[in-house]
């Protein structure tokens, strides 16, 4: 095992230009690595992850941090707290809906996953749909004339539906 490095990270990535044209940057793995294997643990509300509970608190985060990087719970997460989510260093991972990481949340901590095996130097890739529609941030940025994450997957994916 590589230990904690910097953000919580349990295995060794890097950033760079995303393979997905015009998606900025991306985040890539370093070595294979097996389904199942814990890229991220983060303890909610630390240093490495922001938990923004309100309309109010939104004020105190740059608009671009929270356009590209805020985000709510997975929909399955068991808990219910409406609130929006702040990595710091940010993840850097784009939507795909052919996703390779997933997240897990705890009254404690938020942990990311690999729902399948990865190689060396692939792209880690969640998928933004999967997130809760959350009213009081998704009006924020709809009143700054930008979107959420969310709706940013749900409209790469009415524009570019995977044939299965």
């Amino acid at each position: 095992m590589f230990g904690i490095m910097e953000g919580g990270f349990l295995i060794p990535t890097y950033v760079k230009e995303s393979t997905i044209k015009g998606a900025g940057k991306g985040r890539f793995i370093i070595g294979n690595h097996k389904k199942g294997s814990i890229i991220r643990k983060q303890e909610i509300n630390s240093e490495t992850l922001h938990v923004i509970k309100n309309k109010d608190e939104l004020k105190n985060y740059n608009i671009e941090l929270l356009k590209h990087f805020a985000h709510t719970e997975p929909k399955d997460c068991n808990l219910k707290t409406n609130y929006v989510y702040l990595n710091f260093p940010p993840m850097n991972t784009n939507h795909s809906a052919n996703n390779n990481i997933d997240y897990i949340y705890s009254d404690k901590y938020k942990i990311t996953y690999l729902i399948r095996n990865v190689k060396d130097n692939e792209e880690l890739l969640q998928n933004y749909c999967n997130f809760k529609q959350n009213n009081w941030f998704e009006d924020y940025l709809h009143n700054n004339k930008l979107i959420s994450a969310r709706e940013l997957g749900i409209n790469i994916e009415l524009n570019n539906p995977i044939v299965k």
